[in-house]
């Protein structure tokens, strides 16, 4: 069973390093790793450190491989341009801001080995240095408006678009993965990341992987041994007003192509839509975050609003068009 491993990466030098250095050190090795780049900054050094790092690899027996992505700046983009290169029987993403543990690969493989049917595995993110009010908060928010909370042996999509996680270290089904997702390459003969989804593409793995869970119910799984860290690098983000307007824009067209649309899921998603608005101003007034944000929400709304029709007809070039 052969692993490719495919790492969009954006103006993240240092991260990419570590993320290819962790996967360096795993028990067991992919057959090769593709690193797409999406740079608009550093991309003379991301080839650098991709060529020099190759031989190291290729005494692993590990083809290490630089893809400029020429044709748009899109993490949808990037990993289809990833699917489409790689030669292995798994195909595993990842973000080049995330560290794995050694033995990644071999606990993600035990379950492939083990469940014949399945057709993606994600990890377990290890969770360190968490800001404790922000995380109290959020417990408090991604329960009451659906935004995303811990339950027990559970990992589900929930009509806001917001996700369930693992509490406990358990193998389980799930309805979604991460972005720190595995997948059977047939799944590709059949499903692609949704390249409406534009740069930074909020909100493409629920996409993607929900669409494969309707179609293959039981087919995802979590495996909680094969952990990893996201640290979340601030580095290469897009500015606070254009990520605000994506979250909206986005995932309002996610719940339209995704989501059932029942009365009952139409109001679940309008009070999470709510209580994000809630969580962002009491976040101003007890985390001191920008002032700038909520205004960058309101804005967003009113721009959902007016171009309502377009987002559930799928066409967001009013959005997409706006973005550098």
């Amino acid at each position: 069973m052969q692993i490719s491993v495919v790492i969009p990466t954006y103006n993240r030098v240092q991260e990419l390093k570590e993320c290819l250095d962790s996967i360096f050190i795993q028990t067991l090795l992919p057959k090769e790793i593709l690193v797409v780049d999406n740079s608009s900054r550093d991309r003379n050094k991301v080839k650098k450190i991709t060529e020099g790092l190759r031989p190291s690899f290729r005494g692993k027996h590990v083809s290490l491989r630089y893809i400029r992505n020429e044709k748009e700046n899109a993490l949808t983009v990037a990993r289809n341009l990833g699917i489409e290169r790689s030669t292995g029987d798994i195909i595993s993403f990842l973000d080049d801001d995330v560290i794995l543990d050694r033995k990644y690969y071999e606990e993600i493989v035990e379950i492939y080995k083990k469940y014949p049917h399945v057709l993606g595995v994600e990890g377990k993110v290890i969770e360190k240095n968490k800001n404790r009010m922000r995380e109290l908060l959020w417990r408090i928010f991604g329960r009451l408006f659906y935004l995303g909370f811990k339950e027990k042996n559970k990992c589900r999509m929930l009509p806001s678009l917001g996700v369930t996680y693992l509490l406990e270290d358990k193998i389980v089904t799930c309805e979604w993965l991460s972005g720190a997702s595995t997948y059977r390459r047939e799944v590709f003969d059949e499903f692609k990341y949704d390249e409406n989804l534009k740069k930074y593409s909020w909100g493409e793995d629920q996409d993607l992987s929900y669409r494969v869970f309707k179609k293959y119910p039981h087919s995802l799984y979590m495996a909680p041994q094969a952990k990893y860290l996201h640290k979340v690098s601030p580095a290469g983000r897009i500015p606070n007003r254009e990520i605000s307007y994506m979250e909206e824009i986005y995932y309002l067209y996610l719940f339209y192509k995704i989501i059932d649309q029942s009365f009952k899921n139409k109001l679940i998603y309008l009070w999470s839509r709510i209580g994000r608005l809630i969580f962002k101003i009491i976040s101003i007034l007890v985390l001191k975050r920008k002032l700038a944000e909520i205004k960058y929400s309101f804005e967003a709304v009113f721009i959902c609003l007016k171009h309502l029709k377009e987002i559930k007809n799928g066409d967001l070039e009013f959005f997409n068009n706006t973005l550098k």
